[in-house]
C-alpha cells in the first residue's frame, strides 16, 4: 500500500520538480544579468538578446512539443527534453562567452522546456482524477508560483555572495532527482507517425508567434515602435491562416498540430483568458518590484526576494487551501474569490511606493496578492484543461501553456511601458521633489511623484486586468472529463 501511495504522487513531485526548475531559471537569469555581463566581458544589450531568443523560442515551439508527445510518447518526450535542457544547463554554467551562453541557456534550455512543460500538465490530466486531480493542479501551480521568488532568493544570494553559475547548477541537481525517479512516470502509446506529422502548421504557428511576441516584447523599446504593428499584425495573420489551415486538415480527417475546434469551447477559452491574465500580471509585478525596490532603496537581489517571501510562502499555502476548498464550494467560486483577493492585495499595494517604502509597507498588501494568486492557481490550470476530453489532452495542454507563455510577455511588456510612461509624467507634475538622505536616487534628483505615479499606473493597469478577469470567470462553465 505504502509503495503504491509512493508511486501514485510520485508523478505529482516529478512534474512538480520539473516545472520548478523551469520557473527559478527565469528568475535567477534577472538577478544574474549584471554578473554576466561582467564575467562574460559582453554587452548588456547581448544578454536581452539572449533572453528575447529564450522567450521566443519558448512561446513559439510550445505547440510543437506538446504535440511529440502523440509522436514519441508522453514520458519519451518529457525525459528526452530533461536531457536536452540538462546539457544546456550544463553549457550554460560553464560558459567563457555570449555564443556558449546562448546556445546552452536559450536554446538547448528552451528546446527542452518545450517537450517538458506541456508534459507536466498531460501527466497530471493522465495520473489523477476528480478532487485529486483538483489538488495536483494546485500544488503545481502554487509551485510554479513560488518558485519564481524563490529564484530571486536562492538566486540572489548565490550571485551576489558566491557565482551565478553555481545559482543554474542547482538545477542540475534537481534535474539528477528527476532522472532518478523517472520511473514513476509511465509511459503512452504513439498515435501518429512522423510521415504523417503537419509540417505545414508547424510552420504557420511557428513563424507566427515569433512575429507575434517578438512584437509584444519591442513595446519596451520606443525607438522600434515603427515596426511593432508590422510584426504584431502579421503574427495575427500568419495564426489566422495556421487556424484555417488547421481546420482544413480536420475537414479532411488527416492529423493537425492542434484541434483549434477547442479553443471555442466556453470554458476552455474562458479558462485560457483567466490564465493570460494571472501570468500577465505576476510577471508585470515580479518585473517592476524588484526594479522599484532595487534602484529606490538601493536592495540587492537577495534582499528583494527576501521582501517577497511572504508573498511567495501565502501562494504556496493558498494554493494547497485552494485545492482543498472544493470540498465545501465550488471551484468557481474558489477560483472567483481568488481573484477578487488578488484585486484587493493590488489595490492595498498600489499606493505604498515611495522614496520611503520599506519591505514592512508591502507585507499585507503582498500576503493578500499572494492568497489570491494561490487560489487561482489552485482552480484555474484544473477547470481549464478538464473541460477538455482525454484524446485531446496534448492539444489543450500546448495551447494552454503558449497562451500562459504569452501572458507573461504581455505583462513584462506593457506594465513596463505602462510604469515608465507614469514615471515620466510624475517627473513633470507640480508635487514638490522629495529627496530623503542616503537613497540611492539622491544623486540623480529622482521626484517622489515620478516613483510613486509610475508604480501607481502600472498596479492600475494590472487591477483592471484582474477585473477582465472576473467578468471571464462569472462566464466559466465548469465541466469535467474525468
Amino acid at each position: 500500500m505504502g509503495q503504491n501511495l509512493s508511486f501514485h504522487w510520485g508523478v505529482l513531485l516529478v512534474v512538480s520538480l520539473a516545472t520548478f526548475i523551469l520557473v527559478i531559471d527565469t528568475t535567477i537569469m534577472e538577478v544574474s544579468i549584471s554578473a554576466l555581463v561582467n564575467d562574460l566581458n559582453i554587452q548588456f544589450s547581448t544578454i536581452q538578446s539572449i533572453i528575447t531568443i529564450s522567450t521566443l523560442i519558448k512561446a513559439a515551439f510550445m505547440l510543437t512539443g506538446a504535440k511529440l508527445q502523440d509522436l514519441i510518447g508522453r514520458k519519451r518526450t518529457f525525459m528526452v527534453g530533461a536531457a536536452i535542457y540538462g546539457v544546456g544547463t550544463i553549457l550554460a554554467v560553464f560558459s567563457q562567452d555570449a555564443a556558449m551562453f546562448l546556445m546552452g541557456w536559450s536554446i538547448l534550455e528552451g528546446i527542452g522546456t518545450v517537450m517538458i512543460l506541456p508534459a507536466t500538465t498531460t501527466f497530471i490530466t493522465g495520473t489523477y482524477l476528480g478532487k485529486e486531480r483538483a489538488f495536483a493542479f494546485g500544488i503545481w501551480g502554487g509551485i510554479a508560483a513560488a518558485a519564481s521568488i524563490f529564484g530571486l532568493i536562492v538566486g540572489g544570494y548565490l550571485t551576489t555572495f558566491y557565482t551565478w553559475r553555481l545559482a543554474f547548477a542547482l538545477e542540475l541537481v534537481i534535474l539528477f532527482i528527476i532522472f532518478a525517479m523517472h520511473r514513476v512516470l509511465k509511459e503512452t502509446r504513439p498515435t501518429i507517425s512522423w510521415k504523417s506529422f503537419d509540417l505545414w502548421g508547424v510552420f504557420l504557428s511557428v513563424s507566427g508567434l515569433i512575429a507575434l511576441v517578438l512584437g509584444i516584447l519591442m513595446i519596451k523599446k520606443p525607438s522600434e515602435w515603427m515596426i511593432i504593428p508590422f510584426l504584431i499584425a502579421g503574427g495575427i495573420i500568419l495564426l489566422i491562416g495556421f487556424n484555417a489551415w488547421e481546420r482544413r486538415q480536420i475537414r479532411k480527417a488527416k492529423i493537425t498540430l492542434v484541434d483549434v475546434t477547442i479553443v471555442s469551447q466556453r470554458s476552455f477559452f474562458t479558462g485560457n483568458v483567466i490564465a493570460i491574465g494571472q501570468k500577465f500580471i505576476s510577471a508585470g509585478f515580479i518585473f517592476i518590484f524588484p526594479l522599484f525596490y532595487e534602484i529606490v532603496t538601493g536592495a540587492t537581489a537577495y534582499e528583494t526576494g527576501i521582501a517577497l517571501l511572504p508573498m511567495s510562502l501565502s501562494i504556496v499555502v493558498f494554493s494547497i487551501l485552494g485545492a482543498r476548498l472544493i470540498s465545501w464550494l465550488r471551484p468557481k467560486y474558489v477560483l472567483l474569490g481568488g481573484i477578487v483577493l488578488t484585486g484587493a492585495g493590488l489595490a492595498a499595494l498600489k499606493d505604498v511606493f515611495s522614496l520611503t517604502t520599506t519591505a514592512n509597507d508591502i507585507i499585507p498588501g503582498c500576503l493578500l496578492f499572494g492568497a489570491g494568486l494561490g487560489a487561482i492557481l489552485s482552480q484555474v490550470t484544473n477547470l481549464t484543461l478538464s473541460s477538455i476530453e482525454s484524446e485531446r489532452q496534448t492539444d489543450a495542454s500546448g495551447i494552454y501553456n503558449t497562451a500562459r507563455q504569452l501572458g507573461s510577455s504581455l505583462g513584462t511588456a506593457i506594465i513596463g511601458i505602462v510604469l515608465a510612461i507614469g514615471f515620466v509624467h510624475g517627473l513633470f507634475s507640480d508635487k514638490p521633489l522629495s529627496l530623503p538622505p542616503g537613497k540611492p536616487l539622491l544623486s540623480l534628483g529622482i521626484s517622489e511623484a515620478a516613483v510613486n505615479l509610475g508604480m501607481e499606473w502600472a498596479f492600475i493597469a494590472m487591477i483592471l486586468t484582474v477585473i477582465c478577469m472576473f467578468v471571464a470567470g462569472i462566464f466559466l462553465n465548469v465541466k469535467s472529463f474525468d
